[in-house]
């Protein structure tokens, strides 16, 4: 369904009937109406009533929104930059309080630990430290799997699924280590990312942090107006806390584990 509107729909349109669209993907009515609920919620397609449904190109047309994970490698690519990888670092170890909470281990529960710094044709543009509870590794592996995106590690040696990640996101300026690691100054601006990833059964698999040099990366997000009853109240001014849902990571900072916030 996404491939057919980002191809065909690209600069939006009119989709065609469901029985058509049904017929055209081969799938069942029912299915095909929970696809068109999801596109919905995430502001590609629109439904007027007694029109149909349209394609919204404003929103098909974002490259980076925020509410989407995408291996990084791919992000880069898609920005329209050749991507790479340099590998910092990789440790097996106790998990300090704080992770430990956050992934619901116990104290003194081991953690994988890597950290990689992701390129756009030679720069440093992102650099990203993965945890991994060490009790999920089920088969031997290569330490050169930890290099780069972590994904088919956890699907082929851990055999867990990141289902959807919750992220705070926040702005920080860079320290030492951050600017050594990101070859940017000393004060820098950056995203930072803080999120744990869950598998299908809503459980802690991965914690990352990540951090993006803004002047490479633009995220956006699609709000929907939501009218609340005055029953419900209003959420916690500023919080920034956003689900991000799967789509084609104590430890702050760089090595030193430390990061000036803004």
């Amino acid at each position: 369904m996404r491939s057919l509107i980002a191809g065909k729909y690209a600069r939006g349109g009119k989709l065609p009937s469901e029985p058509e669209l049904a017929r055209r993907l081969g799938i069942s009515r029912p299915t095909l109406r929970q696809a068109l609920a999801r596109l919905a919620r995430e502001g590609l397609i629109l439904r007027r009533r007694g029109a149909g449904t349209f394609v919204n190109p404003s929103v098909l047309n974002i490259q980076t929104r925020l509410e989407e994970v995408w291996d990084f490698v791919e992000m880069i690519r898609l920005a329209g930059y050749e991507p790479g990888v340099k590998h910092a670092w990789l440790t097996l170890g106790v998990a300090d309080a704080s992770v430990a909470e956050k992934l619901a281990l116990s104290p003194g529960s081991e953690v994988l630990t890597t950290a990689n710094v992701f390129l756009a044709d030679g720069t440093p543009v992102i650099y990203c430290v993965d945890v991994i509870p060490a009790n999920l590794v089920q088969q031997a592996y290569l330490p050169e799997e930890l290099y780069g995106p972590v994904y088919r590690f956890l699907d082929r040696r851990c055999g867990q699924r990141v289902e959807y990640n919750i992220t705070d996101v926040r702005p920080v300026v860079a320290d030492q280590g951050l600017s050594d690691l990101l070859d940017c100054p000393r004060g820098a601006p950056l995203h930072y990312f803080e999120e744990v990833a869950y598998n299908k059964e809503s459980l802690p698999i991965m914690y990352s942090e990540e951090y993006y040099r803004p002047e490479y990366f633009s995220f956006k997000v699609v709000r929907q107006m939501i009218t609340a009853s005055p029953a419900q109240g209003r959420g916690q001014a500023g919080e920034a806390s956003r689900t991000r849902q799967v789509g084609p990571e104590g430890m702050e900072g760089g090595r030193d584990g430390r990061h000036e916030r803004s």
